[in-house]
């Protein structure tokens, strides 16, 4: 069976374990030419009484959200002898 391709496609599912209301209803994942992120959605509505969708997205890739340990800093002592 041929492998189905994902790339700029995602899927959106509603968020059964929300608890609070600035959790979003929706979350997901989608492929943007081949970068996978998060999707998360909020049902809103505009103050003309419109319905609609508020999307945010984060990459999925864990290291982008961790930032890289900074290195270590040499003595700064005059008391060695080298």
């Amino acid at each position: 069976m041929a492998e189905y391709d994902k790339t700029n496609s995602g899927v959106f599912f509603v968020n059964d374990r929300k608890e609070k209301p600035n959790q979003p209803d929706y979350n997901g994942k989608i492929d943007v030419e081949g970068k996978t992120y998060y999707l998360k959605g909020w049902k809103k509505v505009a103050k003309s009484g419109q319905p609609f969708m508020s999307l945010a997205l984060n990459p999925a890739d864990e290291s982008a959200k961790t930032p890289a340990p900074a290195m270590a800093s040499a003595p700064t002592s005059d008391d060695s002898p080298f």
